[in-house]
């Protein structure tokens, strides 16, 4: 956003004094502009492309949730890769914040790509047989504006209250010179809700035979509203949400090999959203080197937490290749190479514990068909497991966020399922030094700061308590 202004200013600056006035004067035919970039539906296909490309900036979301919570430890080959981070030791510089303001960078970068293509889906020519692309598209750059919007409140705002006046800058239109306030929370979820809203009544119905989980469609984006209403605290809306994608049938839980064969890429068993690498150790790296060298680690908090014949022990919690250090088995290899694994965005798992925490938390609990939910997935994770009976809402939701740490462990959850209900984050004496054990309940470091370049570059920017 703003932080590109001074870089603006320089290549003009630079470009005055470079060339003389007879050349300034001069108009260029060869310039690559919006304008000509978006001819044809094809190139609108490219741009949206692009967009979805930058949506690896979710990454930073599971790299700082899983730094900041209770699910890493440094590794044994640590010399330093998030190790302030983990020590509570961020603030809004790139020095110390790097980890924890990338998302920041990333998903404003996404949300420009997304507004330069918008504009551009109506105008350019297409065949008739073309012609129904241009919803498709238009739906898919929707939805993913919109959840990109939710990647910045969920990181760099307190929980959701309608009132509070610091939501984040909405941006419907690519402007790199704006100079946004921040929107209230109520602003900015609303405009996420329209565009998931309008997003859903572009695109076309989809069934199990045509389904794709690399593109945005009507269940996957169901999947993501029903995430955030849960976060909104719409519990109704989370349920129903939910209910759309599980009623669905398209991604069914599983269980066994078939559940095994999820991390290893070989399946795309209960993915509802992923991104795609062929080559690149974008997110495998960031835990273990293509030479094994551990630098994150799962906490033994989280390896205690599996019981022997829970068989999420053997297929999140690897070991490198000659078995001498344990490593985090969810993005360690796949048939296309070592530390070369999808990002799992949205799963199907999880819309089993949204329904669960929902009904548990509602103003008038469920607690037999949340605890279906919960008994189901746990079926499927555990063998010769016997249903539980629970005697409270209280007692299901604990069990719910339990099982939200041992079933979405490094998939960008934990921080914020910590943040949104209030509670500590609490580290075992074995995973982390006294200091650093325990993050309170309500501390300002669960709100992410606001990097410095964009406070530089945009006088009506407001830093996030603390920092």
């Amino acid at each position: 956003m703003k932080h590109t202004k001074y870089m603006i200013y320089l290549l003009v600056a630079l470009s005055s004094f470079s060339s003389c006035k007879k050349e300034l004067d001069q108009q260029p035919t060869d310039l690559f502009s919006d304008a000509n970039a978006f001819i044809t539906m094809d190139d609108v296909q490219r741009g949206t492309n692009g967009a979805y490309g930058r949506y690896g900036a979710y990454a930073s979301d599971i790299y700082a949730s899983a730094l900041t919570s209770d699910e890493a430890r440094l590794g044994p080959d640590n010399s330093g890769q998030g190790a302030l981070t983990y020590r509570y030791q961020y603030a809004s510089d790139g020095t110390t914040g790097g980890d924890v303001i990338g998302a920041f960078y990333g998903y404003y970068s996404m949300i420009d790509q997304i507004n330069r293509v918008l504009p551009k889906v109506p105008t350019v020519t297409a065949t008739p047989a073309e012609e129904p692309r241009r919803n498709i598209l238009k739906g898919q750059l929707l939805a993913l504006r919109g959840i990109a919007h939710f990647g910045l409140l969920q990181s760099y705002c307190k929980n959701y209250d309608a009132a509070d006046t610091r939501g984040i800058p909405v941006m419907l239109v690519s402007n790199p010179l704006a100079y946004p306030p921040r929107n209230t929370m109520a602003e900015t979820i609303t405009q996420i809700e329209s565009d998931l809203t309008e997003a859903k009544t572009l695109l076309p119905a989809v069934t199990a035979a045509d389904f794709k989980d690399t593109v945005m469609n009507r269940i996957n984006i169901a999947a993501y509203q029903a995430r955030i209403a849960l976060y909104k605290r719409d519990y109704d809306a989370a349920i129903g949400f939910a209910s759309e994608v599980i009623n669905s049938g398209i991604k069914p839980l599983v269980s066994g090999p078939q559940f095994q064969a999820i991390w290893t890429d070989d399946t795309d068993n209960e993915v509802l959203f992923r991104i795609r690498y062929e080559t690149s150790t974008a997110i495998g790296g960031l835990w273990t080197t293509t030479g094994d060298n551990v630098y994150i680690a799962p906490s033994d908090k989280l390896v205690n937490s599996y019981i022997t014949n829970d068989i999420r022990l053997n297929a999140y919690i690897g070991q490198t290749i000659n078995g001498a250090k344990r490593c985090v088995g969810k993005y360690y290899s796949s048939s296309r190479g070592g530390r070369v694994v999808d990002m799992k965005a949205c799963r199907t798992a999880e819309m089993y514990l949204i329904r669960a925490e929902a009904y548990a938390k509602k103003a008038s609990p469920d607690v037999t068909l949340g605890a279906a939910d919960l008994n189901l997935l746990r079926s499927n994770r555990i063998a010769g497991y016997a249903n539980q009976v629970f005697a409270s809402a209280t007692d299901l939701f604990n069990a719910v966020i339990e099982e939200r740490f041992k079933e979405l462990c490094f998939e960008g959850f934990r921080i914020f399922d910590l943040k949104r209900n209030n509670l500590p984050v609490q580290r075992l004496a074995a995973d982390a030094s006294a200091a650093w054990q325990t993050l309170p309940a309500g501390d300002y470091r669960f709100v992410f700061p606001i990097p410095n370049d964009e406070l530089l570059a945009n006088p009506q920017m407001v830093q996030n308590d603390g920092y």
